[in-house]
């Protein structure tokens, strides 16, 4: 079949689906790479990450109502938009010491172990996208985190990135409300 300008279409599409079929034979296109995106911020002078699946929004820090005989990481709670919201402070959890909170700050609030929670962070970096082969395991140097909390590291043209599990974070004893506290 000849198109007007001399196209001959079904030989080009038949060159086609034989590129189509020769690629998936050598494996398709070696430069693509299976990437994530994670939330990345500061917190006590470290960068770390989390899935931008569990990340729901950045606030700026709320006004907080303290709440008596909760875990000192509680920092308080605040109303968004209806909903009754813990704020946490990982930097004990994370061995990060008790310093100084710079500035007002900032809040991630995140969805994660059937809870959502507020995560006080010094400073929201952005989203950034990492190749999933350039995570890998916490190495020994930083053994002062938890490290059933972190999921892996990478390192990028800003220095190295934490990447926390907030899964396993969230389902600690530390989180879990027990009412018959005095």
């Amino acid at each position: 079949m000849m198109e007007k300008d001399g196209l001959d279409i079904q030989k080009i599409l038949q060159e086609m689906r034989e590129e189509y079929w020769r690629g998936i034979e050598e494996g398709g296109d070696a430069s693509i790479q299976e990437t994530r995106d994670f939330l990345v911020f500061e917190l006590g002078g470290e960068r770390f990450g989390i899935p931008t699946t569990s990340a729901m929004e950045v606030l700026r820090m709320p006004r907080l109502v303290k709440v008596p005989r909760v875990e000192a990481h509680i920092l308080g709670i605040f109303n968004l938009r209806g909903q009754i919201v813990a704020v946490t402070d990982l930097r004990h959890l994370l061995g990060l010491g008790q310093r100084e909170l710079r500035g007002a700050g900032q809040m991630v609030v995140i969805r994660a172990a059937d809870l959502v929670s507020g995560l006080r962070v010094d400073q929201v970096e952005g989203i950034y996208t990492f190749p999933v082969d350039s995570i890998e395991p916490l190495t020994e140097g930083l053994s002062h985190f938890p490290r059933e909390a972190v999921s892996g590291q990478t390192a990028d043209a800003l220095g190295l990135v934490v990447f926390l599990d907030l899964e396993h974070i969230f389902n600690r004893s530390e989180f879990v409300v027990d009412q018959k506290k005095n």
